[in-house]
């Protein structure tokens, strides 16, 4: 007899036996109907409350399908046990399987039937109701045996065990502050995973990131005398931009968090559960499971109680609040004609510094003049914003002679001594020589113009070959174009009279100026954002949209960027008879780039963001009248 033969006659031989056994103790092994129900740990909750939902069938079954939960968020599950029992003969096997669920809003909810096959049949459970109330409410229902298992699977997968706190430094900051805003994730429990659902609007303040680790670095941390991981989910610095009651919209997300689940308790009466719960057994090799549990997680939202700065600000004064310095250069004081000076002002130290705009320099009418170019190199961090904005002029004197260029004074709020600052700047002289006429023109480095005006080019050549004279059949004196001629040059210098004194007139009104000149500012910031896009250089690129966007409303409304917020801009044009639906795409755009900025990966693509600049921007230009 081969090894297989005699497996299998030993395997029928004790199947005999154990039937002898059985029929010798008395025990009738019977199948009794399937029966397959369900119960609720409670039947009337309050929002946020937990409740544990258990499908029991009477036997052994497969391929169960769950009733849908839509109305209730699943915090874990499913989880399946079975017990088998002998009781006064008679053998029977139960088939458990629990959902943990969230009330998620009030209401009655019915939970519909469960389907399981047990042997060749498909088999349906009760359905049962749950209302659902603000308050806290209790409720019978259920077995205690789940209420317990429920009340420990809900325990370990949320409440006090895994939340999402923010926190300020300071709630009571003046207007233009920087305050230094905290997401932290508490843990008792091991996480597996963690992503953010919605990010903070924002509404009302101007934000500046702080870069945190790709991954999450948890210390510890006693809270109310229980001990937490704590780990640092998103930090970010917020300007607010107008004074009165704010709020910090709450940040969500979810975490998984992978827990330990006990079996269900056998029936007392069971002695292979007796046998099983001995000590020697109860400990987490046999009697405990880990489960992934999904925990929906929400922080609270923030009041902030901005106040107004003190009234007597000078009159140059535009919002810059902090400790701040200011230094104002030209790179050369003696040059020629038609050559080009560079201008620098700095402004640098800890405040607002991102939000601070160009100053305004009167520069000689001999002088023709550039736009600035910003150069920005600033840090946020826990201590808040520092750093320095430089703006750099390009200027080209056209005559020769001694010059005196006037700067505005600078002014600030000294965060520190709570007063305003004001720097005064000396006129800065710039002595010139005359030039070559015939020379081009160099550029000035670090500054792209490829548009500057080159004199000297206009050279008729001699001619070499012997001219034709031909005699004019009638006298030059007393015709047309003698008349032409000599009013020619009073119309030429009335026009040229005319365009100076528009432009002295568009140098006093600079408001105006930046308004007409919106446009082409937010152009080249655009092409500045696509270089950034191509070289995948994703903060500079978010920074420069917001530039382009901001600085384009501010421009065109003739609004500081300091006092712009999304209200502010929507309700000035609003007044502009800007169409509503445009209204809302510049909205979106400003919130696609700030969910770019805070989120990652997420939400639009910097591609799509680029795209929806360029549109809003072309839109507004046509539809803000001047």
């Amino acid at each position: 007899m081969n090894s297989a033969s005699a497996v299998n006659s030993l395997i029928r031989k004790t199947l005999v036996l154990v039937f002898v056994f059985l029929n010798a103790l008395g025990i009738r092994v019977h199948a009794e109907a399937e029966k397959f129900s369900a119960s609720v740990s409670s039947n009337a909750v309050s929002v946020g409350e937990q409740i544990q939902v258990t499908f029991t069938l009477n036997g052994n079954g497969s391929n169960f399908r769950p009733p849908s939960f839509a109305d209730f968020n699943v915090l874990a599950g499913p989880s399946q046990s079975s017990q088998v029992q002998i009781v006064n003969g008679s053998f029977s096997q139960t088939l458990s399987i629990t959902y943990v669920l969230q009330a998620i809003k009030e209401g009655t909810f019915k939970i519909g039937s469960g389907e399981i096959t047990a042997g060749n049949t498909k088999v349906f459970s009760n359905t049962v109701t749950i209302v659902v109330s603000k308050g806290t409410a209790k409720g019978s229902g259920g077995s205690t045996q789940g209420k317990q298992s429920g009340t420990q699977d809900a325990a370990l997968a949320g409440g006090k065990n895994v939340f999402l706190k923010a926190s300020v430094d300071k709630s009571n900051p003046y207007l233009g502050e920087g305050i230094v805003v905290t997401y932290r994730l508490y843990t008792k429990v091991n996480l597996v995973t963690y992503s953010i659902d919605k990010i903070p609007a924002m509404s009302g303040f101007w934000s500046q990131e702080i870069a945190l680790p790709q991954q999450l670095e948890f210390h510890s941390e006693n809270v109310d005398g229980v001990a937490y991981k704590v780990a640092d989910v998103k930090k970010l610095v917020v300007f607010p931009q107008r004074s009165g009651n704010l709020q910090l919209d709450p940040m969500e997300g979810d975490v998984t968090a992978r827990i330990q689940v006990k079996r269900q308790s056998n029936n007392s009466n069971d002695p292979f559960g007796q046998f099983f719960n001995d000590p020697f057994f109860n400990n987490p090799f046999f009697n405990n499971s880990l489960q992934d549990v999904k925990v929906p997680l929400k922080s609270d939202p923030i009041r902030i109680a901005v106040k107004e700065l003190p009234a007597g600000a000078p009159a140059t004064f535009n919002g810059a609040v902090g400790r701040l310095n200011y230094e104002v250069s030209l790179d050369k004081s003696e040059t020629k004609a038609h050559e080009p000076v560079s201008l620098k002002i700095k402004v640098s130290g800890k405040g607002n510094i991102k939000l601070i705009d160009a100053p305004k320099i009167q520069f000689p009418p001999d002088f023709e003049s550039y736009d600035p170019k910003e150069a920005s190199n600033i840090t946020a961090t826990s201590a808040g914003v520092s750093g320095s904005k430089t703006f750099e002029y390009l200027i080209i004197p056209r005559n020769p002679g001694e010059f005196k260029i006037p700067v505005s004074s600078f002014s600030f709020f000294d965060l520190e001594k709570k007063q305003y600052k004001e720097v005064n700047v000396s006129e800065l002289i710039l002595k010139v020589t005359k030039g070559d006429e015939n020379a081009s023109t160099n550029t000035v480095s670090g500054v792209n113009k490829s548009d500057l005006q080159i004199l000297g080019k206009d050279i008729r050549f001699i001619k070499t070959y012997n001219p034709v004279f031909i005699q004019q059949s009638s006298p030059l004196f007393g015709s047309t174009l003698f008349y032409t001629a000599a009013a020619a040059p009073l119309v030429l210098f009335g026009f040229v009279l005319f365009l100076r004194r528009r432009n002295h007139a568009m140098q006093g009104n600079q408001s105006l100026l930046k308004s007409q000149r919106a446009n082409r500012v937010a152009l080249k910031r655009l092409s500045l954002a696509k270089k950034l896009l191509a070289t995948n250089e994703k903060e500079k690129f978010l920074d420069e949209m917001f530039k382009a966007l901001w600085g384009f409303v501010s421009d065109r409304l003739q609004i500081p960027v300091s006092g712009l917020s999304k209200e502010s801009a929507s309700e000035a044009l609003s007044e502009r008879k800007v169409p509503l639906e445009l209204i809302q795409q510049f909205n979106e755009t400003i919130d696609s780039c700030e969910f770019a900025r805070f989120a990652g990966s997420t939400g639009d693509s910097n591609e799509v963001i680029y795209q929806k600049g360029i549109d809003i921007i072309s839109k507004l230009e046509q539809s803000v009248r001047l």
